[in-house]
């Protein structure tokens, strides 16, 4: 089978470099490839198009996917990270640090139409902070996004969990703040076509399965120092600084568990419910019930 991720690897999609370097995989049977994506947009059209059997893509995507034509063929068969794993990065000296200080400004993202653009729209517009007012473009998900802000190209931007612990590394002046604290949307989640988990079922629960072995394994590597030598095989450019790596992982790893240990995996309805309905205020998908968009079934019998 083969899996999606929306980037290039990082150490965001440890649950799965990690499931596939430490063997998880092959021990249920499955030869996973895994495909770098070039946005999270593009990843939910290749599990639209056959390209991949799953993908990981944000639960905003997901949601808003679901309301256009054809996006009532995908289903989220898990949620690997509960909480938002986005944080927005300013400069100390001009710290953007509300919604509401965005007015006028230029935010960066990292995908246009992808899950941050649309987290940004979401913040703002439960900030009640007109989204016409706020520039958006395309900045890199790297510590580089501070010499646009310096520039004056951009004055924030958001990025994954790891770009503040290495933003703190290299002593950088910023101010950064987790994007769930204004708009709390499921973070990340599996999603794959309705048509192809009927026909494939017995492969994403093999899937699923090893993912939560691999991050249970994970959570008890206490330095971490084993899930980082299991994923040397792949190329990721936050491990260049094997000092910093395990701070990253663990800022990562952090979202997985927002919900409690004992969510780890599955959809919280009242969360999925609740960044729906926050997403329809938006203007992005219609007012009603989230809970057609994902099942619990694969997960449940994944761990039983």
């Amino acid at each position: 089978m083969t899996f999606v991720t929306p980037f290039a690897h990082i150490l965001a999609f440890v649950d799965v470099l990690h499931a596939k370097g430490g063997g998880y995989f092959e021990r249920e049977g499955l030869d996973v490839t895994i495909e770098q994506g070039r946005g999270s947009a593009m990843a939910v059209q290749q599990v639209l198009a056959g390209g991949g059997l799953l993908s990981r893509t944000g639960g905003s995507d997901h949601i808003r996917a679901s309301s256009r034509p054809g996006g009532d063929a995908l289903v989220s068969v898990g949620t690997i990270s509960q909480g938002s794993p986005f944080f927005v990065i300013s400069h100390q000296d001009k710290p953007v640090a509300r919604p509401q200080d965005m007015v006028g400004k230029t935010i960066g993202i990292l995908s246009v139409g992808g899950a941050t653009e649309i987290v940004l729209d979401c913040m703002l517009v439960a900030s009640g902070v007109d989204r016409t007012l706020v520039q958006r473009v395309q900045t890199p998900n790297s510590p580089a996004g501070m010499a646009l802000i310096a520039q004056g190209r951009i004055d924030a931007y958001i990025v994954s969990a790891g770009v503040p612990v290495a933003l703190k590394a290299a002593n950088e002046k910023f101010v950064s703040w987790n994007t769930d604290s204004i708009a709390a949307i499921p973070g990340q989640c599996y999603i794959a076509r309705r048509e192809s988990v009927q026909r494939d079922g017995d492969l994403v629960v093999r899937f699923l399965r090893a993912v939560k072995r691999s991050i249970d394994d994970m959570l008890a590597d206490t330095d971490l120092s084993t899930t980082l030598k299991r994923i040397e095989g792949f190329e990721i450019g936050e491990m260049r600084n094997r000092a910093i790596a395990p701070d990253i992982l663990r800022n990562e790893m952090q979202f997985w568990l927002s919900a409690g240990r004992e969510n780890i995996l599955l959809h919280v309805p009242e969360r999925w419910q609740r960044g729906y309905d926050l997403m329809a205020a938006a203007g992005f998908t219609p007012p009603g019930k989230a809970d057609g968009l994902y099942t619990n079934d694969f997960v449940t019998r994944a761990l039983a």
